[in-house]
């Protein structure tokens, strides 16, 4: 499931990318709204997207896959069931990603990364340091969906399934304000 192989239609058709006026969790107003979840829905249109991602990153010598709570757990387990890896995922306690429930990321294994999206790369970079920091070695990372083209910082083997560019705005300064724009919360 490539580019070529209309994943593009398919993120539109399923609603996982609409493009308009919404307002982000962080308060700013955005072009894009991405919905990553959508893919999930049926589990065939799940494990097509986990071998996708999986297709990106076969070669990278992953021993297990870590994701996100809540976003990227889905993604996750599908791309390491592709891989018949195991899957592990942390999530946010007292505002910071930690690894919980007794999951364990053995020392000196490759770790590969997957996210439902990417846009600032910091819950990335949350998770390579919960990788370092237990001893083990990020063998990269994958991902649906990258809101920066490129541009979040996040060190290489880095792949997606697609790329998009989306903008965001102070509402200040928000320019699809200044044009009118209906703000939709999502």
């Amino acid at each position: 499931m490539a580019e070529s192989d209309g994943f593009k239609d398919l993120l539109y058709s399923r609603g996982v990318i609409k493009k308009g006026h919404f307002l982000r969790l962080s308060g700013r107003h955005a072009d894009y709204y991405i919905q990553c979840a959508r893919l999930f829905e049926d589990a065939d249109t799940g494990r097509r997207v986990g071998e996708a991602l999986a297709a990106l990153c076969g070669e990278w010598g992953a021993q297990l896959v870590l994701s996100a709570a809540v976003g990227g757990i889905l993604p996750g387990y599908e791309t390491a069931r592709a891989l018949n890896l195991p899957h592990l995922y942390c999530e946010k306690r007292d505002g910071v990603l930690t690894l919980r429930r007794d999951f364990v990321i053995p020392e000196g294994s490759r770790v590969l990364l997957v996210e439902d999206e990417v846009y600032t790369g910091q819950s990335i970079m949350e998770m390579r340091e919960i990788v370092r920091a237990l001893g083990a070695r990020v063998a990269g990372t994958v991902c649906i969906v990258d809101k920066s083209m490129g541009q979040a910082p996040v060190p290489p083997p880095f792949a997606a399934l697609h790329a998009i560019p989306v903008r965001s705005f102070q509402p200040a300064s928000c320019p699809l304000c200044g044009a009118g724009e209906t703000l939709v919360n999502q």
